[in-house]
């Protein structure tokens, strides 16, 4: 066992050698591993515990959320990466952290006055009764992202793969216990919602202690001018990133509306064993690519050399895996979650192509926010909109599930490979073309 350990050890310090860029990603990777390990060792025992029905509710449930939260800072926690002054990153810190306040006071309101109407709409009435759970999610969710971000600033990769970890240990503790004491109806909200709770309150205190903040050096008219410098997040970014998040979620709204919620469980199950090993390697590998090109373009005028280092590196690490999901694991999938789940074998192999493309070209698609060609990425995210609406619109048509799925996989996959072509030739973009819209101009 020794041997083995030395030999892997052995291997890791010569593939990492002195690069500074291979360590960071994989301490974030190494956390997220642990983080993600966590909750998929244990999803066999979820899928008892909790029915498909159940798991397609959570997912319409986590599809609202996630996109409010995300809509509610206007996308300017991704300018805490940017400024060269550390005041003007904590005053973005500020702005990330009011905007989600006041987004969330005013979805409460509506949902309290629509929430039938809204739910009834989204077919999961039952979520009617669980408005305040909804609204301290979304609250929450977009308080921790501006912390995260703030913390990538730092390069304090080692506190952000601890509280990944710690994410996943509230993740599944409280949903076992729940699951197990039998409120499965609501097991699966409470634990998202928690699971960012405690990792919030944590990483505040670690920021605090350090003594970073000193509110008293932000105004508001210093917030005023990052409002107007960073304008391009909420009037480009922003809608980029709905789109995106709109196409990545929006599956579970068409599944539920069309063929209710048991297909939608077992769509969001495939999605969870194909998304989160694809998450915890992207997620940690795009952090890093975020860092290290923004500071690339800012020393040295372009970003072209991170962006071929990272998207070689994605391709080379997700081929194999990729294969060997599409030949082998739809054959075990009874075996792993129950016979209950029978279907989401046939999802898997149907949509592996498109989650290769993702696990490829996701992570590097974020040079246009670098080089502040932010009104690209919206052109972006509508190709991949365009191809689920042309899907589901055809599978409702034929009433085939399956025909709207492989068109889904087809076409997403072709506007990836558009994405990564205009995204490799952005990286090659000098600093000096872009003085009129970039996101560092003063």
């Amino acid at each position: 066992m020794r041997n083995i350990l030395n030999f892997i050890k052995s291997n890791l310090s010569k593939y990492i050698g002195q690069s500074r860029y291979k360590k960071n990603i994989l301490i974030l990777v190494g956390g997220r591993v642990l983080a993600q390990g966590i909750p998929i060792l244990l999803t066999p025992i979820f899928t008892r515990i909790y029915s498909p029905e159940e798991y397609g509710v959570f997912a319409v449930y986590s599809t609202i959320i996630s996109i409010i939260a995300m809509i509610s800072n206007g996308r300017y926690c991704l300018a805490i990466m940017l400024p060269k002054e550390e005041k003007e990153a904590r005053g973005m810190v500020l702005i990330s952290m009011i905007l989600p306040f006041v987004v969330s006071i005013f979805s409460l309101i509506i949902l309290l006055i629509f929430n039938s109407e809204i739910f009834a709409l989204l077919n999961v009435a039952i979520l009617s009764k669980y408005i305040w759970l909804i609204v301290g999610n979304i609250l929450f969710i977009a308080l921790y992202e501006a912390l995260f971000y703030y913390e990538l600033r730092q390069k304090h990769y080692k506190i952000l793969s601890r509280n990944a970890i710690i994410q996943a240990f509230v993740l599944v503790s409280t949903r076992l216990l729940l699951g197990f004491t039998g409120f499965t109806e609501v097991g699966l909200g409470i634990s998202y919602f928690l699971s960012y709770v405690f990792p919030f309150i944590l990483l505040s205190i670690n920021i605090f202690n350090r003594g970073d903040f000193n509110f008293q050096e932000i105004n508001r008219n210093s917030l005023k001018k990052l409002l107007g410098q960073f304008s391009n997040f909420p009037k480009y970014t922003l809608w980029a990133d709905s789109l995106q998040m709109v196409a990545q979620l929006s599956p579970n709204i068409f599944l539920n509306k069309i063929f209710g919620s048991i297909t939608t469980g077992y769509y969001s199950m495939s999605d969870k064993i194909l998304g989160s090993p694809i998450w915890l390697i992207t997620a940690s590998i795009g952090d890093v690519f975020k860092q290290e090109a923004s500071e690339q373009y800012r020393k040295d005028g372009n970003c072209h050399n991170v962006f071929m280092k990272t998207s070689k590196a994605l391709f080379f690490i997700g081929i194999i895996p990729f294969i060997l999901i599409y030949i082998f694991l739809p054959s075990i999938i009874t075996f792993i979650l129950g016979s209950n789940w029978a279907p989401v074998g046939e999802y898997i192999r149907i949509l592996s192509l498109m989650y290769f493309a993702r696990f490829v070209v996701g992570p590097v698609s974020y040079v246009v926010n670098i080089v502040g060609k932010n009104k690209i990425d919206i052109l972006f995210q509508s190709l991949k909109f365009i191809a689920i609406i042309i899907s589901f619109v055809m599978g409702f048509y034929y009433k085939n599930l399956t025909i709207g799925l492989i068109l889904w996989s087809l076409l997403t996959t072709l506007a990836y490979v558009v994405i990564y072509l205009v995204s490799n030739n952005l990286a090659k973009t000098s600093i000096y073309d872009n003085k009129t819209e970039n996101n560092f101009s003063e």
